[in-house]
């Protein structure tokens, strides 16, 4: 009798499932609440506590625009393992069945931005609808993840379906420019100008960026060749990224002259700057050709001082960058340890073998004292560490300590 009436149970709950009762409206008015703070708490950057709340609800109470806002914070604040939580709890409990094109967009994006390619991909794959969004997504995360090939191919599907957006256009181009044939940018480009989207800062800060990395850089510099250069001189509205983009160009040619003489331009227009700004003018100091040293020291010590003056001179990269520039110029070896020493609270491995490389050829001991030091404060040597120690070590030529170090390059496994 029991087992009778339990099957008739199950048969009711079967039958009556797919129909949507009337909610009492206090309860709605509770979950629509209880909703809004997940959101409100997601969008705010406190995301454990949202999920935390979000499973405190009746599964049924959950809706789309909340698991995509979870998705989004999840992508947007780098909480991989809580991101693949709730796709699990979604998926384990039936949400969203078919999925949903915004929710499943959001997906897509996450798994992009943390490099689960092949999840994208299947999830990609498996929707019976994409936008344009869900194209976009999937092509920027082939881009920054180096899969130019992909890319492109995704690039050419998209536009079977979809005229491509300037964020489209950008991660293409991005692509192309890292490790992709320059025909295959060129073509972009081409399609860019026949849609009229050359002109989106954002395709025109890809396309200084492509043109400047598949230039020929053995060449003698031609500015009437210069397809970077005739980018960004186009460009109506520049931003901060289109300057540093040209910048960064002109460093990654050993341009260093013209990188100078584009920062001065940019100050002298009042425009604002940034680490990334800074980082490229540093390191293009090396190469200024044409310019005389003295001037180029000048301009050094005037950039420290307007990196004092900005504060960016607590950032590790930038001091790292100003002692490697002065080094280069052939500065005080005291006054690089100086400025070395005053970032003790923020000095990473990078910071630490721009000082070694400083000291490895006037005083390779003190290079050996360093590394010492390092060791002591738990710092993990990489292979360009160990590179400096070495040659310290050559030039004493002291081979007992150099084998030592050579063990421990094995032992940090490189030693392949």
């Amino acid at each position: 009798m029991l087992r009778a009436c339990a099957r008739a149970c199950l048969l009711s709950s079967r039958t009556y499932s797919s129909i949507n009762f009337p909610t009492p409206p206090s309860l709605n008015l509770q979950t629509n609440n209880l909703l809004s703070q997940v959101r409100a708490l997601a969008t705010r950057g406190q995301l454990n506590q949202a999920l935390l709340l979000f499973y405190t609800l009746q599964p049924p109470t959950h809706c789309n625009q909340t698991y995509a806002t979870l998705f989004h914070a999840c992508a947007r604040h780098h909480c991989l393992q809580q991101g693949l939580s709730l796709h699990h709890y979604m998926v384990a409990h039936n949400h969203i069945t078919p999925p949903d094109l915004f929710v499943s967009n959001h997906l897509i994006n996450m798994y992009a931005k943390f490099g689960y390619l092949h999840h994208a991909r299947q999830l990609f794959d498996e929707m019976p609808r994409r936008n344009l969004v869900t194209w976009t997504a999937l092509i920027s995360g082939y881009a920054q993840w180096g899969q130019a090939v992909n890319c492109f191919r995704l690039f050419a599907g998209l536009l079977v379906h979809y005229r491509p957006n300037e964020f489209a256009f950008a991660s293409v181009l991005t692509s192309c420019g890292d490790s992709y044939d320059d025909g295959y940018g060129r073509q972009v480009h081409a399609l860019a100008l026949k849609m009229s989207l050359d002109a989106c800062v954002y395709v025109a800060n890809a396309l200084i960026t492509m043109y400047s990395k598949i230039c020929d850089h053995r060449a003698v510099y031609d500015v009437s060749k210069d397809e970077a250069w005739k980018v960004f001189r186009s460009t109506e509205s520049r931003n901060l990224i289109t300057w540093n983009s040209m910048i960064a160009g002109f460093h990654c040619r050993r341009l260093g002259a013209q990188a100078i003489d584009l920062f001065i331009q940019m100050h002298l227009h009042g425009l604002g700057f940034d680490r990334a700004t800074l980082l490229s003018v540093f390191s293009s100091l090396n190469g200024s050709n044409g310019l005389d040293d003295i001037v180029v020291a000048k301009f050094c010590y005037q950039l420290h001082c307007l990196a004092i003056k900005t504060g960016f001179i607590l950032k590790i990269e930038v001091v790292t960058a100003l002692v490697k520039a002065y080094s280069d110029l052939g500065g005080n070896i005291a006054d690089c340890y100086m400025l070395f020493s005053e970032t003790s609270c923020h000095r990473d491995i990078v910071a630490w073998t721009g000082i070694m490389t400083t000291f490895s050829e006037c005083d390779p001991e003190e290079s050996l004292s360093l590394f010492r030091q390092l060791r002591r404060e738990n710092l993990a040597p990489d292979r360009y560490t160990f590179s400096i120690v070495l040659k310290a070590y050559a030039s004493l030529a002291t081979e007992h300590h150099a084998s030592a170090v050579h063990s421990q390059v094995i032992k940090a496994g490189f030693g392949g």
